[in-house]
């Protein structure tokens, strides 16, 4: 019986990195930035409706606000079932690639993503058309649901436009042309600022048409961006009507397996704004300077986080392609790389929080804020907290995203539900509350949160990947390790 293909010896280059790791960087940079430009312009509309509808009224933009809490968690949840569709295209584009077939066997699993965006859509838009009528037994005020109503009756719309968009970024993420998806997301941007403006205030002839108005825009933007981005990728090629036509045939068949992995990393995506939704809930009862100073470190977090989604969903491509190609060791290298990139960037930004967190507080606050003597050293401290745990959230993105590329989602998903409800929900409440450390226990709660999950999400990546090596070279020849490598090469 022939001994197994050991990988060849990664040679050192002049600086000291090896050839592979410096190309594998190189790949994991090309997927992560176009995603981490994608992420951004969706993060650039939000900060401009945010602006525009506090102009109209507070209620408005209470109404807003509201609304696209709910959309978020939708939208969100719904991603991270779609997203189980991720693993299993990498791994069959490494698997087809490798055996030197033809054909597009990535099509398997899109044909899942999209019947998972169509069902999920439906369901979505049907919450969403009700929630004034959810919202109502929890006291809301009146002129608030009447807002509500008129923003969510047109923004519903443009759900199942952006979860259209999700089965198409992941097919693009695989085949290394992410670019598409951001230049088509920046562009919406582009025109959705305007249009938001002109649609709720009015202008080039149009009548304003406040709330209503911001809802149309925000679905025409999101329906423009869909419909851009197909038909340009279909007109050129980059997506295949052929595709298409072979992700309809096993679609039903397909969506199962999607779903397998999809639902855990939809539960972890919950539970991740469970927790964010509670923490907010309590920092609301320590004052308008508790609000506002967990409001700018909450920002600047959001800020430092935006690149590492990126990192990870690239992560995810990365090592199930690598898995797929049946290189283990490879997928190893790939893992370890976007751990390492996840936690200095993250260590970047907290050295820079750090350091610049009175002239970051100044331009968040300005100087006319009310209570701003008071505000200002309250955030002081929380930005000291957040550079505590940066570099523990960058490890644990990259490695949930690096354990999704090995199918293996069930795992992390209780790691999280523990870490986050058990561990840092208690936590916070215990420091906040009864021990009267107010917003800062709730930041001790978060510190306490995000480095128990990165550690075992950590501890979980070197204990798979080990074994999957082992077992490709052979030195671990049991009938459990060679089911975990056939499980995870397997494309379905």
């Amino acid at each position: 019986m022939p001994s197994p293909r050991r990988p060849l010896p990664l040679l050192p280059d002049h600086q000291g990195m090896t050839h592979e790791a410096r190309n594998e960087l190189r790949s994991l940079a090309g997927i992560a930035a176009p995603l981490a430009v994608a992420q951004a312009s969706q993060l650039v509309m939000s900060l401009a409706a945010s602006v525009m509808l506090g102009r109209l009224s507070g209620s408005a933009l209470a109404a807003s606000g509201l609304c696209a809490v709910f959309i978020q968690v939708l939208v969100v949840v719904s991603q991270g079932v779609i997203a189980g569709a991720h693993p299993l295209m990498a791994a069959a584009r490494g698997k087809s690639e490798t055996e030197g077939q033809g054909g597009d066997d990535a099509a398997y699993a899109f044909g899942g993503a999209i019947l998972a965006s169509l069902i999920l859509s439906l369901l979505s838009v049907a919450i969403l058309l009700n929630l004034p009528a959810i919202l109502q037994p929890f006291g809301v005020e009146a002129d608030i649901l009447h807002d509500v109503d008129q923003f969510v009756t047109m923004a519903a719309w443009a759900v199942p436009a952006i979860l259209w968009i999700m089965p198409i970024r992941l097919y693009f993420s695989v085949s290394g042309k992410s670019w598409l998806t951001m230049a088509s997301v920046a562009i919406g941007a582009v025109f959705y600022v305007p249009a938001l403006s002109t649609l709720t205030f009015g202008g080039f002839g149009f009548a304003g048409y406040g709330l209503t108005g911001a809802g149309i825009a925000y679905t025409i933007a999101w329906w423009l961006i869909a419909a851009g981005l197909t038909a340009y990728s279909l007109l050129t090629g980059h997506l295949p009507a052929s595709t298409i036509c072979n992700a309809s045939r096993k679609a039903t068949q397909a969506l199962r397996d999607v779903w397998k992995i999809g639902w855990p990393i939809a539960l972890i995506y919950a539970a991740e704004l469970g927790m964010t939704l509670a923490l907010t809930l309590i920092t609301s009862g320590f004052g308008t300077v508790a609000i506002i100073a967990n409001q700018i470190v909450y920002t600047l977090n959001n800020i430092a986080f935006n690149p590492i989604i990126a990192i990870g969903q690239a992560t995810t491509v990365r090592v199930a392609y690598h898995l797929g190609a049946g290189r283990p060791a490879a997928a190893r290298l790939a893992g370890n790389i976007s751990l390492m990139t996840a936690a200095g960037l993250m260590a970047f930004f907290g050295a820079l929080f750090f350091l610049a967190s009175r002239q970051i507080i100044d331009l968040l606050l300005g100087a006319d804020t009310v209570d701003s003597a008071a505000i200002e050293p309250l955030a002081q401290q929380l930005i000291l907290i957040l550079a505590g745990f940066l570099v523990f959230d960058g490890i644990q993105s990259a490695a949930n995203g690096a354990l999704r590329g090995l199918k293996d989602t069930r795992v992390p998903m209780i790691v999280d539900l523990c870490g986050y409800w058990l561990i840092g929900l208690p936590t916070a409440f215990l420091l906040s509350l009864w021990l009267d450390f107010g917003v800062i226990g709730v930041w001790f709660g978060i510190l306490a949160s995000i480095t128990s999950v990165a550690c075992c999400l950590l501890l979980r990546w070197t204990y798979m990947t080990g074994r999957a090596v082992a077992s490709a070279d052979g030195s671990v020849v049991t009938r459990e390790s060679r089911g975990v490598l056939r499980k995870m090469i397997s494309p379905t």
